[in-house]
């Protein structure tokens, strides 16, 4: 942490000159003090009186005993025995390619968060027309954003990336709430305590009143306000320059055209159109939550990605922009419009940018969409109350989604989201191949279309962040939940926030490592499978060009499977080479409705096990 600090001092709030030498320097010499309470002043060295330890071991090859292999064996039974359903149902789904000819009512591009997987699933089946797409959450835009009247520049791009680009907000008109328990006079030594003689009962009633009656105040971490719905944003490059950074004000025509044409390549939506394509990123609204930022999209630094959303939203409705994209075979109708919106996942809400720039006729397509929109959101809060002991799943829609707002503002309550607990799948390719199956918000869907890819030249820059960030997620979980007091947080309860770069309990000095134990309780640790839809030859080639890619499968960080379309095989990535791969698996489970299913139990065991025909399974279960 202090060599991520000395290097990248930008991540401090508060600038510290920061160095590891420093850092290495006080460690030893409060081991120096340790060891002469322990010695008194005139010790001799170490080895003198301590037994030798043989430190090479630790590099030496790990044999491993008769133990670790059954606890070896035993890991690999625990994942394949859930993967090998999950892999049998998909491959009963799959069919060719066939050319989509109905005209979309309207597209949706989610981040490929796996808490977007049932939202996506519950708008499809509201608009049986609407198309839903998977991209990371940055939206492929990377840029620092500064808030109107912010001190601070947010990195709303993944952490590897450094970016040169600056966004910044102006005339934001959106009203923030204000608190007297939070003024600024507080902090000083006579204002702290008349405030704690004062405005310190009256939160006691305030604190009491939170219990019965949860709502959203200044003091919790509100998504919606990371930018104005209605702000005006630096985009377009006006030739203007950040003084402080050297950044670049916003992008020129040609670098918005490339950031719009590699978004849309990537994910396979160049053609078909529909009058709104809704960018929709995501942020978590929540109280008392130091592991907040765990909450938010990953993709965006941990931050919501609504600035993000409004940003490509802009670009692709550029005139400039698309008159360039044309002569790369991407020809957007003038009818076309994209609207940037945000997702909280905590509280199951919605809000659209920029409505104000509709056409009529999308302004009145889009009043329908968002009844549409709606309904998914109460079917989404349905779905997740079944993992809230303290959420009546039986209660109408309209009761359990009003239940998920006031949980995610509850000050009492230690569990407002579980995150990406119960990760378990990342899934590349079309919708078209997970569309039918019920994954039960475990899967990461990344859109990637193999058609226009025949050389993998689009794949390779779709599975790159693959293994750093759901790869990274997953192993955060998995080593979180299978030693949460080590490599975890322990309870997040007596959590304090040390200096904004992590949390110790309570008075304890050391950060803590990984998640507490609200955020891993529903988690079963497994690896993350890797789901490819391409030709295995294609899929080899990318990763003997790419050794970074290729280490998280070739040492079994995760684990890797490719559909081939060409022969609707399966195939497993195992030492280097891809192998057919045969299911164990032979039946599936068959729901037709979804309130049926999360109103049943919480386990699918309860639904019996049925001989299944593509034909009359409009949505199916994995057993």
């Amino acid at each position: 942490m202090v060599a991520t600090l000395e290097t990248s001092n930008d991540s401090l709030l508060d600038k510290r000159k920061i160095s590891l030498i420093d850092f290495i320097k006080i460690e030893l010499l409060l081991e120096i003090d340790a060891l002469d309470q322990k010695f008194g002043y005139n010790w001799e060295p170490l080895s003198t009186n301590l037994p030798t330890i043989n430190g090479s071991k630790i590099f030496e090859k790990f044999e491993p005993t008769e133990y670790d292999e059954l606890l070896m064996i035993w890991q690999d039974a625990f994942e394949w025995s859930y993967y090998d359903n999950v892999l049998f149902a998909l491959k009963f789904n799959y069919t060719p390619y066939v050319e989509n000819k109905t005209k979309n009512t309207f597209q949706a591009v989610f981040c490929i968060d796996e808490r977007e997987c049932s939202l996506r699933r519950h708008i499809e089946s509201c608009d049986r027309k609407a198309e839903t797409f998977g991209a990371p959450g940055f939206f492929g835009v990377e840029f620092y954003f500064q808030p109107e009247n912010g001190k601070f520049y947010e990195k709303l791009c993944p952490a590897p990336v450094t970016p040169k680009y600056l966004i910044k907000e102006t005339e934001n008109s959106t009203e923030r709430q204000h608190s007297l328990l939070y003024h600024k006079v507080a902090n000083t030594y006579l204002g702290g305590l008349f405030f704690n003689l004062t405005a310190g009962i009256y939160s006691i009633f305030e604190l009491a009143g939170n219990l019965f009656k949860p709502k959203m105040t200044p003091a919790i971490s509100n998504a919606f306000l990371h930018v104005g719905v209605d702000s005006k944003l630096t985009i377009e490059h006006t030739g203007q320059f950040d003084s402080e950074k050297k950044l670049q004000i916003g992008f020129t025509v040609s670098e918005m055209t490339d950031r719009v044409k590699g978004q849309l390549l990537n994910m396979g939506l160049i053609n078909n159109f529909a009058h709104i394509v809704y960018i929709v990123a995501h942020g978590s609204s929540s109280a008392n939550n130091p592991h907040h930022g765990a909450h938010d999209c990953g993709a965006c630094s941990g931050r919501p990605g609504s600035v993000n959303s409004r940003v490509f939203s802009h670009m692709a409705n550029h005139p400039k922009v698309r008159l360039a994209l044309q002569s790369h075979g991407i020809v957007i109708p003038a009818t076309t419009q994209f609207v940037g919106a945000l997702h909280d996942t905590a509280a199951d809400q919605i809000t659209f940018f920029d409505l104000d720039k509709l056409t009529q006729i999308n302004g009145e397509l889009h009043k329908l969409n968002s009844e549409n929109f709606e309904k998914a959101l109460d079917l989404n809060a349905k779905e997740r109350s079944r993992r809230f002991a303290s959420i009546n799943t039986k209660g109408s829609l309209k009761d359990v989604r009003t239940a998920i707002q006031k949980r995610s503002v509850s000050l009492f309550e230690p569990r407002p989201e579980l995150g990406h607990g119960s990760n378990a799948l990342c899934i590349i390719g079309r919708r078209a191949l997970s569309k039918q199956v019920f994954l039960d918000r475990r899967a990461f869907l990344n859109s990637y279309d193999y058609r226009i890819d025949p050389d993998g030249a689009l794949l390779k820059n779709v599975i790159a962040p693959i293994g750093p960030v759901c790869g990274g997620i997953n192993l955060e979980y998995y080593f979180s939940r299978i030693d949460n007091f080590k490599l975890g947080a322990g309870t997040k309860l007596p959590h304090n926030v040390m200096g904004l770069i992590g949390v110790a309990n309570s008075s304890d000095g050391d950060l803590r490592p990984g998640l507490p134990l609200q955020m891993i309780e529903v988690h079963d640790p497994i690896r993350l499978l890797v789901i490819v839809e391409q030709d295995p030859g294609i899929v080899h080639k990318v990763l003997e060009e790419n050794a970074a890619i290729k280490d998280w499968y070739i040492k079994n960080w995760i684990h890797l499977m490719v559909i081939n379309p060409h022969d609707s095989l399966l195939y497993r990535y195992e030492a280097g080479e891809f192998k057919v791969y045969e299911t164990s698996a032979d039946k599936i489970l068959r729901v037709n409705d979804f309130e049926e299913l999360f109103e049943s139990a919480n386990e699918m065991s309860e639904f019996t096990i049925q001989n299944a025909t593509k034909e009359n399974l409009p949505v199916y279960l994995l057993n």
